[in-house]
């Protein structure tokens, strides 16, 4: 079975170092490598990530450092054939950043050509300070997101691991005790080391990287058992298993490698877990070194809040994504074959986080609706979130025939009072399609349906309501 399907639309790297930056033109900047300013960031009314670029009174960009990025998008880690493994080492024992001083010192001459080599294979972003608007000099470097997510397992190959034959060997032997793991112990025996430990192909892992599977397969072994007992599964617990410590960072290639593996989605299996997206459809992508597939995940697949920024290359053959606000209403979704079959639906927890919003604008020009409660908030979610993907969102079960039928939940006055003042403004501002819904709630005080109330009505035409988008977006314009 092959990793990606060759036949599907493919979208590159989603979000990379350049993300909420604008390019800054800095003579002699090496090849394949461009300047970007240093975003400044604060926190909206909603308490989202606000990106801004320093400017100056004019509007005019005014950046006084910027970071050197690769110009060009970076599927994964890959490094530099050149670098040696000591050097490699030194590079990756960068925690949060390293001051040049500390660079100079460690490579000497070198510093400079390994930084810029550094800079375009994807593995730093190199801060600089700008002087006159011409000159740049470097302050220190930092880790992109990719390379940060392998860190410590590619620290833990490059310093020396075990003997192939007796891991290779611990590892069956902790297998054999889980039924579970049967096909996954058999795979790993007709698969013996040889001067280095290799996954076997077909693994449920999905995984290449050797590191990565083990700490998924001691991670199963410790939850399988653990299943019966009555006290919580955290992810902590977990790491202390099968990381040998409980402080050891659970990184997206991590996370995805041990859900493959036991069928069941990360946040769903341990808790303490930082999930901010649930995916499920027709779309496939790579964390790391993991292929991770949101068509095979049951009941779905979930993406912790920093996994967007370290995905390489994605396929999908959706026909467009349609987003639900609340778990439960995502949940009922998720079991309609005629939607998940077609559609990419994600559940992004109420307003749309910057990780989403890059993931949407990344997946242009494919559709997107949303289906949220029938309230003042569930409205503005569309008109904030169109605004800022910079495409339509279209609503769907969300009319007035269907507020004026719905059960209206408790508020307090003062709650009430607000949503109706927002619902007026909607009623003049909000998205076209979504007015006479913003003035049925305004005309009632700011009452709200949440869409949970709902199923009997929209769920048997959702489908339909869908296609309907694509249909209308296909469509060619009125004369």
């Amino acid at each position: 079975m092959s990793d990606l399907d060759a036949g599907a639309p493919r979208f590159p790297l989603l979000i990379g170092e350049t993300h909420g930056r604008e390019p800054v033109p800095l003579p002699g900047l090496p090849a394949g490598v461009i300047a970007v300013t240093v975003p400044r960031v604060t926190r909206t009314e909603e308490d989202l990530p606000d990106v801004r670029i320093p400017r100056d009174r004019k509007g005019r960009v005014n950046a006084r450092e910027v970071d050197l990025v690769a110009a060009a998008p970076v599927n994964g880690y890959a490094p530099p054939p050149a670098l040696s493994t000591r050097d490699l080492i030194k590079v990756l024992t960068t925690r949060d950043h390293k001051r040049w001083t500390t660079i100079e010192a460690e490579f000497g001459e070198r510093a400079w050509d390994v930084a810029v080599t550094l800079v375009q294979c994807g593995a730093i972003t190199l801060r600089c300070r700008v002087e006159r608007a011409t000159r740049y000099a470097p302050r220190l470097w930092r880790l992109t997101q990719i390379w940060e997510d392998v860190r410590e397992d590619k620290l833990d190959e490059l310093r020396g691991r075990p003997d192939p034959l007796a891991l290779h060997a611990e590892l069956l032997e902790s297998m054999a005790q889980v039924p579970q793991l049967a096909r996954e112990r058999e795979l790993l025996e007709a698969t013996p080391p040889g001067r280095t430990l290799k996954v076997p192909a077909d693994s449920t892992s999905r995984t290449g990287d050797w590191r990565i599977y083990e700490i998924a397969i001691r991670a199963a072994c410790f939850w399988w058992p653990a299943q019966d007992s009555v006290q919580p599964i955290t992810a902590k617990a977990v790491a202390g298993h099968a990381l040998r410590n409980t402080k050891s960072t659970w990184t997206p290639s991590r996370q995805q490698a041990f859900a493959n593996l036991i069928g069941r989605p990360f946040d769903q299996a341990v808790e303490e877990t930082d999930t901010e997206l649930r995916m499920r459809g027709p779309l496939q992508w790579r964390v790391g070194s993991v292929v991770a597939d949101a068509a095979a995940c049951r009941p779905w697949l979930g993406l912790p809040a920093r996994g967007l920024r370290v995905l390489g290359m994605i396929n999908c053959n959706a026909a467009g994504i349609v987003l639900v606000e609340n778990e439960d209403a995502f949940q009922q979704v998720c079991k309609i074959p005629e939607i998940v079959d077609h559609w990419l639906c994600i559940w992004g927890a109420g307003y749309a986080t910057d990780g989403l919003v890059e993931f949407l604008r990344s997946m242009a020009p494919l559709p997107v609706a949303a289906w949220q409660d029938l309230d003042a908030h569930g409205i503005r979610i569309i008109h904030n979130l169109a605004e800022r993907i910079e495409r339509p969102v279209s609503p769907v079960g969300m009319d007035v025939e269907l507020y004026r039928a719905g059960p209206k939940y408790k508020q307090e006055p003062e709650k009430l009072e607000g949503n109706r003042q927002l619902a007026s403004v909607l009623a003049e501002e909000g998205p076209i399609a979504l007015r006479p819904l913003a003035a049925e709630i305004a005309a009632n005080g700011g009452a709200g349906c949440e869409h949970e109330t709902l199923y009997a009505q929209v769920l048997p035409t959702l489908a339909k309501q869908l296609h309907e988008v694509t249909v209308q977006r296909e469509a060619p314009p009125t004369p």
